[in-house]
């Protein structure tokens, strides 16, 4: 751990003296910042819309069942913990606000368009507790398709590429997508519908910004070069 935490802030120093990064890392929070601004705008006004029910094949055939634990606390876990793998792989983050931008910001236009009402039997205290919590402002009841509590573990999967935790992220999708059509607060088409389209997104962002990624992962790898230059001409001590 220590040596991947000495490898992190190397990596930092060699991305942040660069213009290009340091205006593509601001430029990502910007654009998350707004994102998230868009969502909440978007679902607060999508709450006054809440219609009737319709028919799943899924729901239809499954009892609602009580997993607000997961629900709530898993969608943090995913988040918080995928930050933590960002801060080692600076060189990502860029692309990594960015992307999660754009899903945000493709989700918000979707669940605006159709304005039907949860699926019948939901799990009507999910999410944070309203009187105590003002993370409640980000669970709506109205914002279903598609659904972000399976989309977000997979977009974190698709970043993490070349990465042995990034299957942590494809369980806990799965997991989220189970947990979200239990609850009865998603159709499965939702849930379904999730993983092709985060993949898109994926691929997207991916195609916009692969140039800029590239360039960041050579600084880096430039970095550790010189660096392993310099330490070979240190001569040993015997």
């Amino acid at each position: 751990m220590n040596k991947a935490l000495k490898h992190a802030f190397k990596a930092w120093q060699s991305l942040l003296p660069d213009k290009n990064y340091r205006t593509s890392l601001i430029i990502g929070f910007i654009w998350i910042l707004a994102a998230l601004y868009a969502n909440v705008s978007i679902s607060t006004y999508n709450e006054t819309f809440i219609g009737s029910g319709v028919g799943d094949l899924i729901l239809d055939n499954i009892p609602t069942v009580n997993l607000n634990y997961f629900y709530t606390i898993g969608i943090y876990v995913i988040l918080w913990s995928f930050a933590a793998f960002a801060f080692f792989r600076p060189e990502l983050v860029p692309f990594a606000l960015k992307t999660f931008a754009i899903f945000i910001l493709v989700r918000s236009f979707f669940i605006v368009l159709t304005h039907i009402g949860p699926p019948q039997e939901y799990f009507s205290l999910a999410g944070p507790d309203k009187d105590s919590h003002f993370l409640h402002k980000f669970f709506y009841l109205n914002d279903l398709f598609f659904s972000a509590h399976t989309g977000i573990p997979f977009l974190a999967f698709l970043l993490l590429k070349g990465s042995i935790y990034r299957y942590f992220y494809l369980l806990a999708s799965i997991i989220m997508g189970a947990t979200v059509l239990l609850m009865h607060v998603h159709y499965s088409i939702d849930v379904f519908g999730a993983f092709f389209i985060t993949y898109s997104i994926y691929h997207l962002s991916d195609g916009i910004f692969h140039k800029l990624n590239k360039s960041f992962s050579s600084i880096v790898k430039a970095f550790e070069e010189h660096e392993e230059k310099l330490l070979k001409q240190i001569p040993k001590k015997y």
